[in-house]
């Protein structure tokens, strides 16, 4: 009986001119992160994995699915589509002979669905095609105003068939130092070619090195505060980045004003560099940016917001002396879950 008032219903909605659509797995699992995003009392959501864990706004953002082909003021708290802000800069930016970068780290729920929820179907270790939106549709909309793109969500979904290290912590917001490594080696190797990287490196008084990979116990900022001292913490796979001093190396702070790289972004650009609650020094993106080129960069960071982050680089003529390429790492989730993005830099012409 409940069969055929089924069938009674499709034929009346096919009548009516309605096409009864079959909800997509990237549907189904956008709407799973919305609903866990939403309903989440705090910053952290445990995953179908209970040793995985994700961050609530994180899981807001992949609820949307494919926010660029909505409305923004409903999908985005800043009400602002990015990309018109993004080209802007680039236009600024190309203006001055400066190279523009933009490194979006993915969502971990994006590259492991099947810790978060059940519900994902996967072929061996990768969820298949259709199981999460891909934000590439996204990303060529920058690609094609003249930003130069490096997505490397496709490096670390092959990352989970390699066998190597997982390039997501399981108990804290952000990637592994693997991760972080990946994202400085692919910016040098378009930046070290360069005849003006060629010249700061050679002449540079720093001598850059890179340890043998060490594991490395942490226990990450998702764990819930008063459970953290009887959470298991995990192993993650460090290669630390500096100059050789002893037996150690001694990571170098990225201030140098004058260089002529900036690296701009949110916690990604932190996180295994600053130390603290950002877990160790020395093993950041920054660190291994600056050993994969052999110079000092600047860092301009934000916790909060890379957007936040352009007002460490409000400054005047000399500054931007010299400038070859702004490197801008920041989350994906950035996109919807900004709440105001900042008025462009005011860069001399």
């Amino acid at each position: 009986m409940k069969n055929y008032l089924l069938i009674i219903q499709a034929l009346y909605f096919l009548a009516a001119g309605f096409v009864v659509a079959e909800e997509t797995g990237a549907e189904a699992f956008s709407r799973a992160c919305a609903v866990a995003g939403n309903d989440a009392a705090t910053r952290t959501v445990r995953g179908a994995d209970r040793r995985w864990l994700f961050l609530k706004s994180e899981l807001e953002h992949l609820g949307t699915g494919a926010f660029w082909t909505k409305d923004w003021k409903s999908v985005s708290k800043s009400g602002t589509d990015p990309v018109p802000v993004l080209l802007a800069l680039n236009e600024k930016l190309r203006a001055l002979g400066v190279k523009f970068i933009y490194v979006p780290v993915p969502a971990k729920a994006a590259v492991y669905p099947d810790k978060f929820t059940a519900g994902v179907n996967m072929k061996g270790k990768l969820p298949v095609e259709g199981a999460v939106t891909p934000v590439a549709p996204f990303l060529e909309k920058l690609s094609s105003g003249g930003i130069t793109v490096i997505d490397i969500e496709p490096a670390l979904r092959a990352n989970r068939i390699s066998g190597g290290e997982r390039s997501y912590c399981r108990t804290d917001s952000h990637p592994t130092p693997w991760t972080c490594e990946l994202i400085a080696k692919r910016v040098a190797g378009m930046l070290a070619g360069e005849q003006w990287a060629k010249q700061s490196a050679k002449a540079s008084m720093l001598r850059f090195v890179k340890g043998e990979p060490k594991m490395r116990i942490i226990k990450g900022d998702l764990i819930p505060e008063a459970k953290r001292d009887a959470w298991d913490a995990e192993e993650v796979v460090v290669s630390y980045a500096g100059v050789q001093q002893g037996e150690t190396i001694r990571s170098v702070p990225p201030d140098d004003e004058s260089s002529p790289v900036i690296l701009l972004g949110d916690s990604h650009t932190l996180i295994f560099h600053e130390g603290g609650d950002m877990l160790m020094s020395g093993a950041g993106v920054p660190d291994h940016l600056q050993a994969a080129l052999g110079f000092k960069v600047y860092l301009a960071a934000s916790r909060g917001s890379s957007s936040q982050a352009q007002r460490q680089i409000y400054k005047g003529p000399e500054f931007w002396k010299g400038k070859k390429a702004l490197v801008w790492v920041s989350s994906v989730r950035e996109f919807t879950r900004e709440r105001k993005w900042l008025k462009l830099p005011r860069l001399p012409k």
